[in-house]
């Protein structure tokens, strides 16, 4: 299914074409980048800057256990997931996913037929009921 923009009201509650980046009547942005996100609420991981080794907390409003912090841990907020996944080379699930996009377990291989078992099931469906032994 495509989708195409018909128009697009500003801040201000001004229509515009879809072709405008900017609001024709007050100069306002189409796309708007201003998200305030408290300190509390920021996504957090516990960053090891010797190994690289990263620990994600269960909560990000609680400070960092003195077992991380004297092991070299350092507590980092994530500002930008798309950056912080190439730097820790990992996926967040949350944002990445889409029905279909999940990883297929290829290791699993498809049972070898057996000619013999084969001719036997082949038999055993065209012979009669009371023949079965």
């Amino acid at each position: 299914m495509r989708l195409s923009t018909l128009a697009w009201w500003c801040g201000n509650g001004h229509r515009n074409i879809p072709e405008n980046r900017v609001c024709t009547h007050c100069g306002a942005s189409r796309h708007e980048k201003h998200a305030q996100v408290h300190s509390s609420e920021r996504a957090v991981v516990y960053y090891n800057p010797l190994t690289g080794e990263h620990r994600t907390p269960a909560r990000a409003d609680v400070p960092m256990p003195a077992v991380y912090a004297g092991q070299g841990f350092e507590r980092r907020e994530i500002l930008n997931m798309g950056q912080w996944e190439k730097e820790a080379n990992v996926v967040h699930e949350a944002t990445s996913f889409a029905p279909g996009n999940e990883p297929v377990n290829t290791g699993v291989e498809a049972p070898k037929r057996d000619p013999k078992l084969i001719d036997e099931l082949a038999h055993l469906v065209a012979s009669e009921p009371g023949e079965w032994t």
